[in-house]
């Protein structure tokens, strides 16, 4: 990027916005109270982490799951909870934050994601996120996460089968 003058860019080239380092601690922040309220169990806490009209997309080898609009992320999470009752517990690290350029209030992130059970201490998956989030009413907030299934302990297939009747 060329140098900027005190008067501003050069004509007809555009600035990307950085993100401050407050923004970028509340992008951390969203991600914990995130993976916490998951371990929770908190459907509504976890869907009021997105956008109202936020998607998730979960995708495996081979499954791909797809949910969109708070509502919608309620309902799965409620089942989600249902299915896997109360032993993950979820780790996110390696969070690269970007600015969007051209766009002030929207970031992209990518990160790892392992989760595990309380009860054996094995890891059941592995992946990545990648996220692009958009900051509203000054909360920072998920806008469409898609998580990539790497790796799933081989018990978890009985739980992905009955996420998909």
């Amino acid at each position: 990027m060329l140098a900027e003058s005190p008067a501003g860019p050069p004509a007809g080239e555009e600035v990307a916005m950085a993100l401050t380092l407050e923004d970028r601690e509340a992008i951390r922040d969203l991600f914990a109270r995130q993976n916490l309220a998951y371990d929770r169990r908190e459907a509504e806490g976890t869907a009021s982490m997105f956008t109202e009209d936020g998607v998730l997309e979960l995708i495996g080898p081979d499954w791909a799951f797809r949910h969109e609009g708070r509502e919608g992320l309620k309902t799965y999470m409620r089942r989600l909870f249902e299915v896997t009752g109360d032993d993950y517990r979820h780790w996110t690290n390696s969070l690269a934050i970007e600015a969007v350029e051209g766009a002030p209030d929207e970031a992209r992130v990518e990160c790892y994601i392992a989760a595990w059970g309380m009860s054996d201490g094995v890891l059941r998956l592995a992946g990545r996120y990648f996220d692009h989030l958009r900051r509203v009413d000054g909360e920072w907030r998920f806008a469409h996460r898609r998580y990539e299934g790497e790796w799933m302990h081989p018990g978890q297939g009985a739980v992905r089968d009955e996420l998909s009747e």
